[in-house]
């Protein structure tokens, strides 16, 4: 459904173009576009408020992180889906006192991440796990949970001894979660300038790597780099805004749902981070 809506918006932007091409104001093509709004998530989600503005102070809070040691001792007892997902959720008492480094590493490990590989949507896929999981919830409430996510990002998939290698399943669920965070405009510019760095290098390395996951990798930052330019770059013109929201919505599923300029994509949203990073 999220997939048809951008799809059914960049259809009345192009009919839009047709439209005021018939116009006597052909002096000015780009007038009858329909104008994208970068302030709006391209993928809402109903009923769910998606990085709201963070209202809890965690400056002073030192509480550990949690393990799911009840999950892994009650899992076989679950008759569904649901209860297998309640059974991750951190007791409050824990929840409410765990540091936000703890938090978000908590988060990571969420024994349910990687199920967005199970949907036809990859970005639906990481929406599912996050909205369903109390950690997330806290995490996006929290001053310091959007910089959290992205020094985790930071600290994460350098293929060094002891840390995640940028091709697996777990930072690709990860990149998908700062996706999110890009869609609902949870990052200060420093920190677009910083995750935009990141993004060009994590995504170099993965190229470089010889991996299973390498397709998978690449597609999930190159999505990453979509929200990023769609809803960050003010110098990127209304046309190409429009191509990056179907690129979005095509870059999301398993199998691409239409015919979308893929190369010129990778290209704008190379020059877009670029920009982003001050380079």
């Amino acid at each position: 459904m999220k997939t048809r809506i951008i799809m059914m918006t960049l259809a009345l932007a192009l009919l839009s173009l047709s439209a005021c091409t018939k116009d006597d104001d052909a002096d000015d093509p780009m007038s009858g576009w329909a104008m994208p709004d970068p302030r709006i998530p391209l993928m809402p989600v109903p009923d769910f408020e998606m990085w709201p503005t963070p209202t809890i102070d965690d400056s002073d809070l030192q509480g550990e992180g949690y393990t799911f040691d009840y999950w892994r001792e009650h899992k076989d007892e679950a008759q569904t889906g649901d209860e297998l997902m309640a059974m991750c959720n951190i007791p409050n008492d824990l929840l409410k006192n765990m540091s936000t480094p703890n938090l978000a590493w908590t988060c990571f490990n969420h024994p349910y991440n990687t199920d967005w590989i199970a949907f036809n949507n990859y970005y639906e896929g990481i929406l599912s796990v996050m909205t369903r999981f109390n950690g997330y919830g806290e995490l996006m409430k929290r001053k310091g949970g959007a910089e959290a996510v992205i020094d985790l990002f930071v600290d994460l998939g350098y293929n060094e001894e002891g840390k995640i290698n940028v091709n697996e399943p777990s930072m690709i669920a990860w990149t998908l979660v700062l996706c999110t965070a890009n869609d609902y405009r949870a990052f200060n510019q420093e920190q677009v300038s910083r995750l935009a760095k990141e993004v060009l290098y994590k995504d170099f390395i993965a190229l470089a790597t010889s991996s299973a996951n390498l397709y998978l990798s690449h597609k999930s930052y190159c999505l990453l780099g979509a929200f990023m330019a769609y809803h960050y770059d003010e110098a990127l013109p209304v046309e190409q805004r429009i191509l990056l929201a179907s690129f979005i919505g095509n870059l999301s599923m398993t199998y691409y749902t239409s015919e979308v300029d893929l190369v010129r994509s990778y290209i704008i949203i190379k020059e877009s981070l670029n920009r982003l990073a001050g380079e």
